[in-house]
């Protein structure tokens, strides 16, 4: 492995008519503003808001778990992905984005659970929006409906969204350590 992205990995896995079914679900859901682990009172309204489906949760392991599964497989390392974090589901409506940063969190599991993500999982729901551009490590990655996208969850990994210029995004996060 000679490359950054050669750790980055991204399959389609979810088809149309479950990302529409899901935004229908989550859209009856409701909605917090994003807040960051480090600063519980950093919030901004350019931020996206969040919400979490146990029931969506449940539809989607089985799909995710099968393309980690082949993740760690085709990048030739051993490690265990033995925890993980629930789905968070995200929107984000004009205006609206996420700052650089990148996932090696220490604070983001509390309580019972504990341990820092070692990868970060990205995925959405649609494409019928403009700006909203996932960046990672400064290059824009196209994402398309149904995507999910891996990497590692270190400081060589930055990434972002650019703010939706139109439409709403609708996405969702996950974490394993």
């Amino acid at each position: 492995m000679n490359s950054l992205f050669d750790y980055v990995y991204i399959e389609n896995i979810f088809s149309k008519e479950f990302c529409r079914d899901s935004i229908n679900h989550i859209n009856k859901l409701e909605w917090n503003f994003h807040t960051w682990y480090a600063n519980s009172n950093d919030i901004t309204s350019k931020d996206f808001m969040t919400t979490y489906s146990e029931d969506l949760q449940q539809k989607m392991k089985s799909k995710i778990h099968s393309f980690l599964l082949n993740y760690v497989k085709n990048i030739k390392q051993s490690f265990a992905l033995s925890q993980f974090s629930e789905i968070r589901f995200n929107i984000y409506e004009s205006g609206c984005g996420i700052k650089e940063h990148i996932d090696h969190i220490h604070s983001l599991f509390d309580g019972e659970r504990k341990g820092i993500p070692i990868l970060s999982m990205v995925g959405l729901f649609n494409d019928d929006y403009t700006g909203g551009d996932f960046i990672l490590c400064n290059e824009k990655i196209d994402l398309k409906m149904g995507d999910i996208i891996v990497f590692p969850s270190v400081f060589l990994y930055p990434h972002s969204v650019t703010p939706v210029i139109s439409g709403t995004r609708y996405s969702w996060v996950l974490w394993s350590y």
